[in-house]
C-alpha cells in the first residue's frame, strides 16, 4: 500500500496501528501487502490478500480472539524483518501452533546467508501468551539453525495446554536479559528447558544472570526445569514460586548455582532454602 507517491510530512505522527499491531514510522509511511489469507476459515478475517501489512516497522505485534488462524502469525521468512519488534502479546487465537517458526532452510529466511546459522530478534522484550490451546511451540529450532533473543526480560505463559516444554538447551543462554519467567495453567508442561544433545553435549554452564524471578504454577505434569546434565547458573534468581506442580522432582540433575535464593513459596507455604535447591526440592512436595 502506498500511503503517499511522493514526499509527505506527519511531524506529529509516532505510529501506525494494523491489525497486526502497532508500527514505528522510521521508515516511513508505505507498506508491503501480504497476498494470502492469514485467517481463512475467520467469518471476519483479519489479515486477508492485499491488506497492507509490513514486519521490518512492527514494535508491537497484538492478537486477541481470533478463531481458525493458520499455523504461525509470523512467516519464517520475514523473521530477520523483526529489528524493531518489542512486545508480543496473543490472546486466544485458535489453530497457532508456533510463535517464532524458524526454517531449516536459510533460502526461505529473507536475507539470511546460506552459512548463518543464528536469527536474532533483537530488540523483544516482553512476551505475553494466553489461552493458546493449538500452541505447541513459542520458538522452535532446528538442528543446524538457532533463534535468539538477546533482549527479552519478561515471559509469561498461561493456559496452553499443547506445550510441552518452553524453551530449548540450544536458544536459552542467549536469554542474557531475561529477568521475570511466569508459566501457569499448561496442563502439558513436562520440563521448562527442553535438552538438545547436541548443545549440551559441547555446554559446560548454561547461565541466565538477569532472571529475578520463576514463577510455576498449576503445571501437572512437570517433572523439572531442566532434566539434562549441564550445570546452570541462576545468580540473581530470588523469588522463586512452585505450587500445584504435583510431579515436580528436581529443579535440574546438574549442578545449579541459585546463591542469592532464600527462600520459595509452595503449595504448602513459605520456606527457607538451607544450601543446595536440588536437594531441598527432593524433600518437598509442591
Amino acid at each position: 500500500m502506498v500511503f503517499a507517491s511522493g514526499q509527505s510530512k506527519t511531524p506529529k505522527l509516532k505510529y501506525i496501528r494494523t491489525c497486526l499491531g502497532k508500527h514505528s514510522i522510521e521508515c516511513g509511511l508505505n507498506f508491503q501487502t501480504i497476498n494470502q489469507t492469514t485467517f481463512p476459515s475467520s467469518s471476519n478475517p483479519t489479515i486477508s490478500k492485499g491488506t497492507p501489512c509490513s514486519f521490518h516497522n512492527l514494535v508491537d505485534l497484538v492478537m486477541k480472539n481470533k478463531d481458525g488462524v493458520r499455523s504461525t502469525i509470523i512467516p519464517s521468512k520475514v523473521l530477520l524483518q523483526l529489528q524493531n519488534l518489542e512486545r508480543v502479546k496473543i490472546v486466544s487465537c485458535s489453530g497457532l501452533k508456533v510463535v517464532f517458526p524458524l526454517s531449516s532452510k536459510a533460502k526461505n529466511i529473507s536475507g539470511l546467508s546460506v552459512s548463518q546459522t543464528v536469527v536474532k530478534i533483537p530488540n523483544l522484550r516482553e512476551v505475553y501468551l494466553e489461552w493458546l490451546d493449538d500452541l505447541r511451540y513459542v520458538w522452535n529450532n532446528h538442528q543446524w539453525m538457532t533463534l535468539e533473543f538477546p533482549n527479552l526480560t519478561s515471559l509469561s505463559i498461561y493456559v496452553c495446554n499443547s506445550l510441552n516444554y518452553v524453551f530449548t538447551s540450544s536458544m536459552v543462554g542467549s536469554l542474557v536479559q531475561l529477568q521475570d519467567l511466569v508459566i501457569s495453567d499448561c496442563m502439558n508442561i513436562e520440563v521448562i528447558v527442553s535438552e538438545v544433545q547436541r548443545c549440551d553435549d559441547n555446554v559446560n554452564e548454561i547461565m541466565l544472570p538477569r532472571l529475578k524471578s520463576i514463577t510455576l504454577c498449576k503445571l501437572p505434569r512437570l517433572s523439572g526445569f531442566y532434566l539434562g546434565k549441564v550445570a546452570f547458573s541462576l545468580t540473581s534468581l530470588d523469588t522463586l514460586e512452585i505450587e500445584e506442580c504435583p510431579s515436580f522432582e528436581v529443579f535440574t540433575r546438574g549442578h545449579l548455582a541459585t546463591p542469592e535464593l532464600k527462600v520459595m513459596d509452595t503449595s504448602f507455604g513459605m520456606y527457607y532454602v538451607h544450601g543446595d535447591l536440588n536437594s531441598f526440592a527432593k524433600t518437598r512436595r509442591f
